[in-house]
């Protein structure tokens, strides 16, 4: 394996947990951003099937009718089709506990799942081109199962103020802050 390899690898997977994060703090940027501009989506059709800007209409309404979400990203395979094509197939579980105002009720839904990614690096940068969402199986529990005895630990951080959603200067920027992270 080469450096160029090795350095795709791990611009794909940063576009992964980037969107991820996205998803959980309802940044929909960091969401649109790890996709080309004619992206296609494919999710279950009951949720949206079609361009890149009405998947991310459909999740600006979708995703604040969640009290909170976490998408934990597991198995990555990513296979080269040529240096600026990959077919990338990412494991997924989410968690998704619903607020009242979705047709879940409160109940919390666990889904397990797999991304079916095509990568395209574009101009020097790679964001996904097609994305289909593989749906292996889904859980709900009912409200009333949960409890909550740490309410300091139950903070809701979808509202842009999450500590790691912080600007920093990157690897050989000079630093922003000087403040201890996370706070």
């Amino acid at each position: 394996m080469k450096i160029e390899e090795l350095i795709a690898r791990a611009e794909i997977h940063d576009v992964l947990l980037r969107y991820c994060r996205g998803l959980d703090r309802v940044d929909m940027n960091l969401v649109r951003g790890a996709f080309h501009d004619d992206a296609w989506v494919q999710f279950p059709e009951s949720l949206h099937t079609g361009s890149v800007d009405g998947f991310v209409e459909f999740l600006s309404a979708e995703m604040p009718r969640f009290e909170r979400t976490m998408h934990f990203l597991g198995n990555s395979l990513i296979d080269f089709d040529g240096p600026d094509v990959a077919h990338v197939e990412t494991y997924l579980h989410a968690d998704h506990q619903a607020s009242d105002k979705h047709h879940w009720k409160g109940d919390t839904v666990k889904l397990w799942a797999r991304y079916l990614d095509r990568f395209e690096k574009r101009d020097g940068v790679w964001r996904i081109a097609r994305r289909k969402l593989s749906v292996d199986w889904m859980y709900r529990y009912p409200t009333s199962g949960w409890f909550d005895d740490h309410p300091d630990a139950s903070v809701r951080l979808r509202d842009g103020n999450d500590p790691s959603l912080r600007p920093v200067a990157g690897f050989n920027g000079t630093a922003l802050t000087t403040e201890d992270w996370p706070a």
